[in-house]
């Protein structure tokens, strides 16, 4: 392995040129010399593809002409791309100019780290951490860790269970063993997908405490928006199935029926955490989107089982039970209830 192994950067973006521009002049300035990066156009009406040729030449552009969503996107960028290590960072996200050189020290640091976390702070409050990592809950949802917690006086573990996909390093090894993103995902719980599967198999999640990345939410689908709550609703139990070890199925229903229970309680009773959805959609519509999700995720069942069955798995039953108690969340803290 090379002294400065070339790293790949990926990022897709749809439209939000202004933060594009800002993410991108933030690669510029990396410390690290190795380095690629990868436009990955998923359809922009916006001209980004002028925005890159006159500001940042070097940059390689992707363009297609259908959003393939963040699971696909990232898939083509990486296919096309070269590097020892492939990082990932939203177009929304501002990475520090360190924020390369100290993911890769930590990768080359541990042999067996398929990934790397980095430290995600709230872009529109400085003061607030977005991300360390991300933890996971007993029915497959998962959540960033330390979300909304202050920076000063933060405690940053050395593992973690997942990388967010906002702003993190994988390994080229680690991906050619597992795969790249599962593109039936479309956007949303596919980083959880791919960071279980890579724990599976036996690799570590590292966090980068020196790799700071700012993250100001463009807000692509929108926080309350009814396609999030689709995917993130259908693609969760996806997680579940591909991952998950088997002790932990008939659990799964019950775990469901009460997060479905907290929910609604909240809906009704009123919750910072919730009453955007009151404010965005009905009752009745988020029922029917709710409804819809299930009845998809039921049909592809046999499909996420079929894929279960052909990812490497290094890690035992109870190894893996045991690694999910450790960073599990609670349904609360997946909710964001307080």
């Amino acid at each position: 392995m090379q002294d400065t192994p070339l790293v790949s950067v990926i990022v897709v973006t749809l439209n939000n040129a202004a933060l594009l521009k800002n993410c991108l002049a933030s690669l510029s300035a990396q410390s690290w010399p190795a380095l690629e990066v990868i436009i990955v156009d998923n359809g922009s009406k916006e001209d980004i593809a002028g925005l890159v040729a006159k500001e940042f030449p070097r940059v390689k552009y992707l363009r297609f002409e259908e959003n393939l969503g963040f699971a696909e996107g990232n898939n083509r960028g990486i296919a096309a791309s070269k590097g020892e290590f492939v990082a990932l960072i939203n177009n929304d996200a501002v990475a520090s100019p360190d924020w390369i050189k100290s993911l890769v020290e930590a990768a080359m640091a541990q042999p067996r780290a398929g990934a790397v976390a980095s430290v995600i702070i709230d872009g529109n409050d400085p003061a607030v951490l977005d991300s360390i990592g991300m933890g996971a809950a007993l029915d497959g949802m998962a959540r960033q860790m330390a979300k909304g917690q202050p920076v000063a006086g933060a405690i940053f573990p050395a593992e973690v269970l997942m990388a967010s996909g906002c702003a993190c390093l994988y390994r080229r090894a680690a991906l050619d063993e597992v795969g790249l993103f599962d593109p039936d995902f479309f956007a949303y719980c596919e980083d959880s997908d791919l960071g279980l599967r890579l724990q599976m198999a036996g690799w570590r999640c590292l966090l980068a405490k020196n790799a700071v990345a700012h993250h100001y939410y463009s807000m692509t689908f929108g926080r309350f928006s009814m396609k999030k709550v689709y995917w993130v609703e259908r693609n969760h139990f996806w997680v579940f199935l591909k991952n998950y070890p088997l002790i932990l199925f008939p659990l799964l229903p019950l775990a469901t029926a009460w997060r479905l229970f907290l929910q609604a309680f909240y809906l009704l009773r009123g919750n910072a955490a919730t009453d955007g959805f009151k404010q965005n959609t009905s009752m009745r519509e988020l029922a029917a989107v709710y409804i819809r999700a299930y009845v998809d995720m039921l049909r592809a069942i046999p499909k996420m089982l079929g894929k279960r069955m052909k990812n490497p798995r290094r890690l035992g039953m109870w190894s893996a039970t045991m690694l999910l108690h450790i960073h599990r969340l609670s349904t609360k803290q997946v909710l964001g209830i307080r």
